[in-house]
């Protein structure tokens, strides 16, 4: 168990940098969108610091990938339930979705699509990796 807190520890610091970078490339987004951000030395350090947190979690979470003695739907239901449950957090928190129940569905939805959608894609790459090995080795 240390060995998983250490590795969570340091994946977590060595990418949460990228969370200022994240959190600059919302704003941009909400920038050219049109969106008026009400920027204050608040609403830049609760976002910059929530991303922070956001890419420290995420980061560290992935070690769920090195652990085999789960299952893969148990990691991913661990890995995508984190996810979303980190997302939605940091959304609220900075106000980049409304909190009312249509935002969080709509939220809900675009977030398990997307996160089907790169498991699909991943599925299909290892799907096609294996089968060019078997074919490799017969």
């Amino acid at each position: 168990m240390k060995k998983q807190v250490k590795n969570f520890l340091l994946r977590g610091t060595f990418f949460a940098g990228s969370g200022p970078i994240i959190y600059a490339i919302i704003m941009l987004s909400l920038e050219l969108s049109g969106v008026d951000t009400n920027l204050n030395g608040l609403v830049v350090f609760s976002g910059v610091i929530s991303t922070y947190i956001l890419a420290f979690i995420v980061a560290g979470v992935s070690i769920i990938w090195q652990e085999e003695r789960i299952g893969l739907a148990f990691k991913i239901a661990i890995h995508g339930s984190a996810l979303y449950i980190t997302y939605l957090i940091t959304y609220l928190i900075n106000g980049w979705i409304a909190s009312n129940w249509l935002s969080l569905v709509i939220f809900s939805i675009i977030f398990i699509a997307g996160y089907g959608i790169v498991w699909l894609i991943i599925y299909l790459i290892e799907k096609t990796r294996a089968n060019n090995l078997n074919k490799q080795l017969k």
